[in-house]
C-alpha cells in the first residue's frame, strides 16, 4: 500500500506536465491582437538591416534631434519594420530597462524615440513601436 500513494503522485504529475505543455505554443511570430497591437517585438528576419536602419536614425538624432531624444536614441538597438514616403509601420528595438544603465522613465524615452523617429522618417502617416531589451511593448501604433 506505501507504493500506491508514489504512484498517484507520479500520475499526478504527469498529468499536470502534459497539461502545461499543452497550452505552450512553438509560434515565435507576433501577431497583432483585435485592435492591430503587437505586443511582442517581431522576428528579425535581417539583422544587418536593421542594425544599419537603427545606426542612421541615431546619427539623424544626434544632429537633428532634441536633448531628450539624443540621450533616448543611444538606447536603440535594432529598427524593423517597412516604409516609404507615405507609410511607416517600424518595431524599434532597445535596450530600455536593461543594458549598463536603468532608465528612470521608460514610457518617456519610449516617447522621445517614437516622436524622433517620426521627425526622421516624414512619411505622410505611420505607426512606430517601441520595444523593451525583452521585446516587450513600451509604446504601440504611435501615430504620426
Amino acid at each position: 500500500m506505501k507504493r500506491t500513494p508514489r504512484i498517484a503522485a507520479v500520475f499526478a504529475l504527469g498529468a499536470v506536465l502534459a497539461a502545461g505543455t499543452a497550452a505552450c505554443s512553438t509560434e515565435s511570430t507576433a501577431k497583432p491582437d483585435k485592435i492591430g497591437v503587437v505586443e511582442k517585438l517581431p522576428d528579425d528576419t535581417d539583422k544587418a538591416q536593421s542594425k544599419q536602419n537603427a545606426a542612421e536614425f541615431r546619427s539623424w538624432v544626434e544632429e537633428h534631434g532634441t536633448a531628450e531624444q539624443k540621450t533616448a536614441a543611444t538606447r536603440v538597438d535594432r529598427i524593423l519594420g517597412e516604409w516609404n514616403e507615405q507609410t511607416v509601420n517600424a518595431y524599434i528595438s532597445t535596450d530600455i530597462n536593461g543594458g549598463k544603465t536603468q532608465v528612470a522613465d521608460p514610457q518617456a524615452a519610449a516617447t522621445a524615440i517614437a516622436k524622433a523617429f517620426a521627425s526622421w522618417k516624414d512619411s505622410k502617416e505611420g505607426y512606430a513601436s517601441v520595444y523593451d531589451v525583452y521585446g516587450n511593448a513600451v509604446i504601440t501604433n504611435y501615430k504620426f
